[in-house]
């Protein structure tokens, strides 16, 4: 394939999902219609809209005969449902996944064309900002891209993927587990140790109230309330999240021992999945050291102060379970 950005003869997908998205589809369409970088094709999947999603797409499917506008008809399918059969609609070579409210930097696929060279995946930032009041905290800081941070919480949001068409068979679909189709593409790039990264912003991250993945972001610093109450959480309710980690790496385990690759990081990533998966001191110890030692690869972004990693480490025998706080009885998050 193609690795030099001057070349335009990579055919990159768009896939987007659409939902009751009209108050901000327009922006987001033009985005990507503005593109340095020529895009093969837009395809678009509505999930049974009611406002006027469907109408304001038929009108640019008329304009620009590259959009491609489909509506599932039998019902909701669901964010995971929807985009997994979207992008199996795409004829690319390369998928750029979009939400339908968020705006493109022009550049954003020329500069994840030139990035992604033989890699399965290429991210980069996204920066958020409001709609509507939304409070929203930029993070610019290079994030932590290995299988074993990313078994927790994906560290690349869907919206800023550009993927190699192929992965998509490395991917579980129609299976009623939490396995989000963005965590999977991020993972198997991730197990095979095949990631670029565009440390410049791509994505102009809208956040609103209504928005399905609405978080109101708090502060991390040593004496900050949220550094309190990850430390509050993670030790009070410990057991109850514990449990869920088990339940949750009962299913990353058997996810990450199909993949086809032979790398250290997709060894490790199992063998993570199988110290989650057992109760008892001994086992407790044994996740412990396993923190220790591959302190580099679980936190968000690097920390260079052995010490502090060393102590971070460690305490990440409890604080892992804080990623899953969500689950917690309402009146037990705070």
């Amino acid at each position: 394939m193609p690795q030099d950005s001057t070349d335009k003869t990579l055919r990159i997908s768009v896939v987007m999902c659409t939902y009751n998205g009209e108050s901000y589809l327009r922006e987001q369409l033009d985005s990507i219609l503005r593109q340095t970088y020529p895009v093969y094709e837009i395809v678009v999947q509505d999930d049974g809209s009611i406002d006027g999603t469907m109408s304001l797409l038929e009108e640019y499917a008329q304009h620009n005969p590259n959009i491609k506008v489909f509506s599932n008809d039998s019902g909701r399918h669901g964010i995971n449902a929807n985009f997994f059969s979207a992008m199996r609609r795409a004829k690319g070579d390369y998928i750029a996944i979009s939400d339908q409210d968020d705006i493109w930097e022009p550049d954003k696929l020329s500069l994840q064309a030139e990035a992604i060279g033989n890699k399965m995946v290429c991210s980069g930032f996204s920066v958020p900002f409001s709609a509507d009041g939304f409070p929203v905290q930029a993070d610019w800081r290079r994030p932590c891209l290995h299988l074993l941070r990313n078994c927790y919480l994906s560290e690349m949001p869907g919206h800023t993927i550009l993927m190699r068409r192929d992965l998509l068979d490395n991917l579980r679909e129609g299976e009623k587990i939490s396995l989000y189709y963005d965590w999977q593409i991020a993972c198997v790039a991730a197990a095979a140790e095949s990631v670029a990264f565009v440390e410049k912003k791509l994505v102009n991250f809208r956040r609103h109230s209504h928005a399905a993945t609405a978080t109101v972001p708090v502060g991390n610093g040593i004496i900050s309330k949220g550094a309190w109450n990850y430390v509050k959480v993670s030790l009070f309710h410990h057991r109850f999240l514990q449990n869920e980690l088990k339940k949750r790496f009962a299913i990353v385990k058997p996810f990450l021992e199909q993949l086809p690759f032979v790398t250290p990081s997709l060894s490790a990533g199992v063998r993570m999945s199988e110290l989650h998966l057992h109760k008892g001191l001994l086992w407790f110890f044994r996740r412990m050291i396993f923190f220790v030692r591959h302190s580099h690869h679980i936190f968000h972004t690097e920390e260079r102060r052995p010490v502090v990693r060393v102590l971070r480490a460690i305490f990440f025998v409890y604080s892992c379970g804080y990623y899953y706080r969500s689950h917690l009885p309402q009146k037990e998050k705070r």
